[in-house]
């Protein structure tokens, strides 16, 4: 379980995050939105113990605090938005990447890690891309082998900071599937999106940043019309449909919400 209790996090005299408290279960898809400028990324790093902070920040009642980077690692997996890289590494050199985080200082990865990472390439079904130069995949299958790349670092959370941006319609399907799949595996895996339609498909829980302020709960709770028309500044209304059996919620903003718009 990772926990938040009272989480604040100031800039100089800007209060950031204000008393931040909630739990994330393991075997929970949970996405986090917000506008931009609403603390996303600020939360990201204080679970990763990468800025100052009051409060308490635990993974299974152990306090982040008091771990060493590598134990952090142990943990913890993160998933920047760019993950462009220098060198043109190979998709195994990629996940083998992963590895790493739990060696010491110049230790090279030996035969233990090499079978982590071809074990979380396996796990993903794209072993058969690992002698591909990364740059020459796609953008949905580069972020499989970041993924992957996660699953051989051994972490049971993944922090993902919006993992659809800039891919095409089928790539994002297939990454949310996988995260899908990966969590009813029970992994814990926490994404940042600014699409509250991926978040009312795929999410298990809500975390929505407005000015500081965190509420979260159930996709049904928290993005809610009247919520999303607040936050996003124009009428949005979400719609229920049931498709093969099952309840599908959507949202859509409505034509001409914007009197900016509508009057030109």
């Amino acid at each position: 379980m990772l926990t938040l209790k009272d989480v604040s996090v100031h800039f100089g005299k800007k209060q950031v995050l204000k008393n931040i408290s909630f739990n994330l279960d393991f075997g929970q898809s949970v996405c986090l939105l917000g506008q931009n400028g609403a603390g996303k990324t600020t939360l990201f790093r204080t679970i990763l113990n990468t800025i100052a902070y009051s409060g308490q920040v635990l993974i299974n009642d152990q306090p982040t605090k008091a771990l060493s980077r590598i134990q952090l690692a142990q943990k913890i997996a993160y998933i920047p938005q760019n993950h462009e890289v220098p060198v043109d590494f190979t998709v195994f050199e990629m996940v083998l990447l992963g590895t790493t985080a739990k060696l010491k200082t110049f230790q090279q990865p030996g035969p233990k890690e090499v079978a982590q990472a071809k074990a979380a390439l396996n796990r993903l079904g794209i072993a058969h891309l690992q002698d591909m130069p990364f740059s020459q995949i796609s953008g949905g299958e580069q972020q499989l082998v970041t993924i992957a790349r996660s699953l051989a670092q051994n972490s049971r959370v993944i922090i993902m900071d919006e993992p659809c941006a800039n891919l095409d319609f089928g790539n994002q399907t297939l990454v949310l599937e996988m995260i899908r799949q990966l969590t009813q595996q029970g992994l814990l895996i926490l994404q940042s999106t600014h699409d509250p339609n991926q978040a009312l498909r795929y999410a298990d829980q809500i975390l929505l940043l407005e000015s500081g302020h965190l509420s979260s709960g159930a996709p049904k709770e928290i993005l809610t019309s009247a919520r999303l028309s607040a936050l996003y500044g124009m009428p949005v209304q979400v719609f229920q449909v049931t498709v093969d059996g099952e309840e599908i919620q959507f949202c859509l903003a409505k034509k001409g919400g914007l009197p900016h718009v509508a009057n030109l």
